[in-house]
């Protein structure tokens, strides 16, 4: 729960392409804590150092994961457990890291990853 009362924002300016750096998104309808029913309604994890993953190709393994780290020049998940698929055009399961931190850190890269699709030609984005 933050102490500030409300969002300040800071200095805006012109990017490269001409717009604004700053946008307000308080009045957006996608925003879900505009009402108090509306923030009861979300389901807030804290941090673990578990990350559940989904939208993986259905043949992802423990390797993919391990490769994809290395790629990216984080730590690899010290378990992988894929589930077995009830769908059948995508795969879910949990990467465990030994910390926090290490799981944080991951997310910050593996969070709309792009996997290649062997049979298609949209690839799948991570999640």
């Amino acid at each position: 729960v933050s102490k500030q009362q409300a969002i300040m924002p800071g200095q805006s300016y012109g990017l490269e392409d001409g717009s604004c750096s700053y946008k307000d998104f308080s009045g957006s309808r996608h925003n879900r804590f505009s009402t108090p029913e509306q923030a009861a309604k979300n389901r807030i994890q804290h941090p673990s150092n578990v990350l559940h993953f989904f939208n993986a190709p259905l043949e992802v393994t423990e390797d993919n994961f391990y490769e994809i780290c290395d790629e990216l020049g984080v730590k690899r998940p010290s378990s992988v457990k894929v589930f077995s698929g009830k769908s059948e055009r995508s795969s879910s399961g949990l990467l465990e890291w030994d910390s926090k931190s290490d799981a944080l850190e991951t997310l910050g890269f593996l969070n709309h990853y792009q996997m290649k699709n062997p049979n298609g030609p949209y690839p799948y984005t991570l999640k």
